[in-house]
């Protein structure tokens, strides 16, 4: 996976001769790129420049790079052209790992299928190459998060974008602001980490629409004080199963029940169908490497023995994911695919909020989200559970489970500090 991510960032600019030529090409336009720019050969006489402004370069990946430019009606845009080639190099590269992982899958007795996890970064990388995708990515991000308005993104141009299906540009609108590293007030920084959280775990157990690449460089603080998501190349749906299921851990997780979280493990798929099971031997030794069924009390004490020694282990998503990772050379475990771009997502983000805020809780931000999502189930194993929980077998009602939940969702908000709720541009969020 990170080989194929690799392709993003791993070389150097392509020519900026060879992209303007791409622009032209794929917005069908016959002149210059600007004023003052010389025009392709065969140009007609007099004819209009495309924008009325266009510099330099001004970011640059493996997938593609980004201009700024003015159109004429006086918009200033953000112009991505896409690297010439770069298609093929990642579905070389995908059926190369894919080969790997084949004979991993054999040698590793694994419990899930390694190749599927190639598939779905090159799924996600291919879908990047996508720029009509992207751009409805982003119409969609905010249409989903209407009920945040502290969270905005780029409106999308199509008359500067090229062909639905073959399109080398996309052309969005330029957001001014800046990133956490460039803001100098330590309030600021602090307050534009908790609204970066919070948006991303609502999507992870609220939306379900969740942006996979939440770096520095696609946040921005604009300057009415909103949190700015860039770049939706790459965006990631989590089934309704798995919302309930991380909604559920978040709280579990919080309250230290660890024994209720290996339930959560085994309906997200982290635990294979074969159930809860040891190690034994190496799978560098074929001949000593096996399997013997446990019990999920046994898996419950030393995965709460591995949380207590994992950095973080009570307020980091990602130590959550390290853990199970240590934990696999003595219990049997399994990576459904679905998962991979999520542990990207907050691996990068809680790194991010580290820098700036060394004792942010990632589950004390989340927990207002999770509980609403635990009090609107949308599949039949999380409303059979709702109803066990807040209903006795008469079908009256717990007050006493009701009462926690809402003390509990207070406690949350309270506990996150200075969260994107508390800013006067978001004072609506989540309502």
């Amino acid at each position: 996976a990170g080989e194929l991510r690799h392709l993003q960032t791993g070389n150097a600019p392509f020519p900026d001769e060879l992209a303007y030529d791409v622009i032209l090409s794929d917005l069908g336009h016959r002149g210059p790129l600007a004023p003052g720019w010389s025009a392709p050969v065969g140009t007609p006489p007099n004819a209009r420049p495309l924008f009325r402004e266009f510099g330099p370069r001004v970011a640059a990946a493996s997938l593609g790079q980004v201009y700024k430019a003015t159109t004429w009606e006086g918009c200033e845009v953000a112009v991505k052209v896409r690297r010439p080639g770069v298609a093929r190099q990642v579905a070389l590269d995908w059926m190369w790992w894919a080969n790997l992982l084949d004979i991993g899958n054999v040698f590793l007795k694994r419990p899930d299928d390694l190749t599927l996890i190639a598939d779905e970064v090159a799924r996600g990388i291919f879908q990047e190459l996508d720029y009509h995708r992207e751009a409805q990515n982003a119409i969609l991000f905010l249409e989903l998060h209407r009920a945040q308005p502290f969270i905005t993104a780029p409106t999308f141009l199509p008359q500067y974008t090229g062909p639905k299906g073959t399109a080398r540009v996309l052309t969005m609108e330029w957001i001014h602001g800046r990133r956490v590293g460039e803001i100098d007030d330590k309030d600021e920084q602090l307050r534009m980490v908790n609204m970066a959280v919070e948006a991303c775990v609502s999507q992870l157990v609220g939306t379900g629409f969740v942006h996979i690449d939440p770096h520095e460089g696609n946040m921005l603080l604009t300057e009415d004080g909103r949190l700015a998501f860039l770049d939706f190349g790459l965006m990631g749906h989590v089934p309704d199963y798995a919302m309930e299921g991380f909604a559920a851990g978040i709280q579990h997780v919080l309250a230290g029940e660890y024994l209720k979280l290996t339930q959560v493990f085994e309906d997200v798929e982290f635990i294979p169908p074969t159930g809860f099971q040891r190690v034994h031997g190496s799978p560098d030794n074929p001949g000593t490497y096996y399997f013997t069924p446990t019990t999920r009390e046994d898996f419950a004490e030393a995965f709460e023995r591995q949380m207590m020694n994992e950095e973080g282990g009570t307020s980091r998503f990602g130590a959550i994911f390290t853990g199970l990772v240590n934990l696999s050379h003595s219990y049997r475990l399994a990576t459904p695919p679905y998962i991979l771009l999520f542990i990207r997502t907050f691996l990068t983000l809680e790194g991010i909020a580290a820098q700036y805020l060394p004792d942010f809780n990632t589950y004390e931000v989340g927990l207002p989200y999770a509980i609403r999502r635990c009090l609107a189930p949308t599949t039949k194993e999380g409303t059979a559970a709702f109803r066990n929980n807040l209903l006795r077998p008469d079908n009256t009602l717990r007050w006493e489970t009701f009462r926690e939940l809402m003390e509990d969702e207070g406690a949350g908000r309270r506990r996150a500090g200075a969260s994107a709720a508390d800013a006067p541009e978001a004072a609506v969020a989540g309502d």
